[in-house]
């Protein structure tokens, strides 16, 4: 039986914590959860259940965070950790729920793709969602935590084209800039634990019968049938709306999930429940592996 998540609250603290630079410097804040480790380039997020390490070497240079709009940077205090790659500077930061790390991209002779080796839950996994997030699943294959959706910014503050990949225990950014693109850009992986809603993860058996379905093409009734219908009542009927409105979105994933043996998962926003009319925004749908 699928049994819905209430995934995990938010920090109530604000995180901070002071760095001194230099190879082999470390810092921890054990209060607050994180642990930076200047030798090894690794900020660690426990209540994430997450390390991420930054590409490149230390520098004493953090990226510039002032012209960041406020939607966006969602950093507080001194800078965790900084590196240099390729020209490249990246650089973490605490937040309330967890840790955004910037990366600053000076031209467009810089690498367009910067890979974060990740230490995950034992026997978890990184997952993709339809919606460019990454999120970060137990054991159990239940959600610990995750990376928002990325976002990339010019110097004149216009969107660039990016995204993420998980290759293993690699999370990668892409950042499509072009040489007329206006330098420096500016670009995140955002790590926290606040997360909305349900989480409902199909069998494989589930999977299947999603992806017949769909080939069939018997609609989003159906599908909500074999998605939400061993719920109880209230969470089946946000389920059910989750699918209906973002019907589209399932065909993809539930395809390739079926064709390689996998399973997919649904998250959903807790309105859902009560206000079916909220459309598709906030609805996301992962490819993750079987636990049965």
């Amino acid at each position: 039986m699928r049994v819905p998540n209430t995934l995990a609250p938010p920090l109530t603290a604000a995180l901070t914590i002071a760095l001194i630079f230099g190879t082999g410097s470390t810092a921890t804040a054990s209060d607050d959860g994180i642990t930076v480790n200047g030798e090894g380039r690794e900020v660690s997020v426990a209540s994430a259940d997450v390390s991420i390490q930054l590409p490149g070497a230390l520098t004493d240079t953090p990226v510039e965070t002032s012209s960041i709009p406020p939607g966006l940077y969602r950093g507080e205090g001194d800078p965790l950790l900084s590196t240099a790659v390729s020209g490249s500077t990246v650089t973490s930061f605490a937040t309330q729920d967890g840790v955004q790390t910037l990366i600053q991209i000076p031209d467009a002779s810089s690498p367009s793709e910067y890979r974060f080796p990740l230490d995950l839950p034992e026997g978890g996994e990184a997952a993709l969602s339809s919606d460019g997030a990454v999120m970060i699943l137990d054991a159990n294959g239940d959600p610990v935590s995750g990376f928002r959706e990325p976002w990339a910014i010019d110097a004149e503050g216009n969107g660039v084209p990016t995204s993420f990949r998980v290759e293993g225990q690699e999370l990668v950014q892409i950042v499509e800039f072009t040489a007329s693109t206006v330098f420096p850009v500016l670009a995140d992986p955002d790590l926290g634990v606040e997360w909305w809603g349900h989480w409902v993860r199909l069998t494989k058996g589930e999977t299947r019968a999603a992806a017949k379905i769909i080939a069939n093409n018997q609609g989003p009734a159906v599908l909500a049938g074999v998605a939400c219908g061993a719920l109880p009542g209230p969470a089946a009927l946000g389920c059910g709306a989750a699918v209906a409105l973002a019907y589209f979105k399932f065909v993809d994933p539930v395809n390739r999930a079926s064709s390689a043996g996998k399973c997919v998962a649904i998250n959903y926003p807790w309105t859902a429940l009560s206000t079916p009319q909220i459309g598709w925004v906030g609805i996301s749908v992962t490819i993750v592996n079987c636990t049965r």
